[in-house]
């Protein structure tokens, strides 16, 4: 019996061994499929995870800038109302009245760059802030998954040294872009006489041409003193040209790049484009709040009237008087609520309104300007590509 095992196993034990060669194959196949199984199952479950504290990382990271832009609020309006003060004009209409005309002029001027230089200040800090915060996000959120950017840790020292440069920008660069809004405001403004009418429709031509100016497009040929008020490169405002570092070390070469990186991407097309989108929002924003004072039926005047004025809705603070003559203010009945396109106001009367749109527009009272631009897509889609391009890529 076992002679007849042995002599079975002999002639098939080429079979035998295939089959165990087989079988081993199979089961060590097996093995090694489920040990990758279970590597790529791991490797995903990371991905996911890893995912995750990114996007709460970029969340956070975005509301911390618009907290940081709603905190400059005020001090964003007491530049404007500083740079562009209305207060000494007005004291002086009381006490020189013989030069009330050549006063109404200067506020003419002040009425117009506060419209105007609220659009643009509230879009070039939101704008600007968003992006350096975002870059730093970028920068730090190495920290979180590993050994910082580029193997370098980013630390608070190196943080506050990259956001310090938001002084520049409150403390420089606003009067600096109220500066030359004003100067492209006094060029356009300056011959419209305070009695003439105009319709909102009007009213937003002349805001345009001032938006022309601003970008070098209006310039000519027979008018070349107007390439002063082009404005500059936005990075101008926002920072100064960082210069290399003395020193060698990892932290100051690491600081001098995201200040390079920061002014390229100011400087880019992509932030112009953002820009000019924020500028039109804050434009709508603006006209939608001045068709609140086109009336739809024409002002009665009469000196047994009940007086409004027509500036408190922007203004709550001391509202601005328009002098009429030297003993009366100008008084219009309350906005109707509703606008029909060819009612008109005069230039004097909308002077307090352009003037005290700053107090609402540089508010962060919800549905203001402000926040209005923060919100803005385009804002956000921009936000998201700077954050995006300096993380520490995810681990594939």
């Amino acid at each position: 019996m076992f002679s007849r095992i042995r002599d079975f196993v002999y002639r098939h034990r080429r079979k035998f061994l295939i089959g165990t060669a087989v079988v081993g194959g199979i089961a060590l196949i097996s093995r090694y499929a489920e040990h990758k199984l279970l590597e790529w199952h791991d490797a995903q479950t990371r991905m996911l995870l890893q995912k995750q504290k990114k996007r709460q990382h970029y969340e956070n990271t975005q509301r911390t800038a618009n907290t940081t832009v709603m905190s400059l609020a005020g001090s964003l309006k007491e530049l404007v109302t500083k740079d562009l003060d209305s207060e000494a004009l007005l004291l002086a209409i009381r006490e020189q009245p013989q030069h009330k005309h050549s006063i109404w002029q200067q506020l003419k001027v002040i009425g117009f760059s506060r419209a105007i230089s609220v659009v643009y200040v509230s879009s070039l800090v939101a704008s600007a802030i968003r992006v350096q915060l975002m870059l730093l996000g970028g920068y730090t959120f190495g920290d979180l998954v590993h050994e910082g950017h580029a193997g370098i840790p980013i630390s608070q020292g190196l943080q506050q040294k990259y956001l310090a440069a938001v002084h520049f920008l409150v403390e420089e660069g606003v009067p600096k872009l109220t500066q030359h809004v004003t100067r492209a405001v006094t060029k356009i403004a300056t011959g419209l006489p305070l009695t003439q009418q105009l319709t909102l429709s009007q009213l937003e031509a002349v805001f345009q041409e001032i938006r022309l100016l601003l970008a070098g497009e209006g310039i000519s040929q027979e008018f070349p003193e107007s390439k002063s008020c082009k404005l500059e490169n936005w990075t101008s405002y926002v920072l100064q040209v960082p210069l290399p570092p003395e020193d060698d070390s990892s932290e100051s070469r690491v600081l001098y790049n995201m200040l390079i990186e920061t002014c390229d991407i100011l400087g880019s097309e992509d932030f112009n484009i953002v820009m000019d989108s924020l500028i039109q929002h804050g434009f709508n924003h603006i006209f939608d709040r001045l068709a609140d004072f086109y009336p739809l039926n024409k002002p009665q005047q009469s000196s047994s009237s009940t007086t409004y004025n027509w500036v408190s809705n922007i203004n709550r603070e001391e509202p601005l008087s328009v002098a009429e003559d030297n003993n009366s203010a100008m008084k219009i009945s309350p906005p109707q609520g509703a606008f029909l396109s060819n009612h008109t106001l005069a230039v004097a009367k909308l002077v307090p309104v352009l003037s005290g749109i700053v107090h609402g527009a540089l508010s962060p009272a919800p549905g203001q300007l402000l926040q209005k631009v923060l919100m803005e897509e385009k804002l956000e889609t921009l936000g998201f590509n700077v954050y995006d391009a300096f993380a520490v890529p995810l681990c594939q």
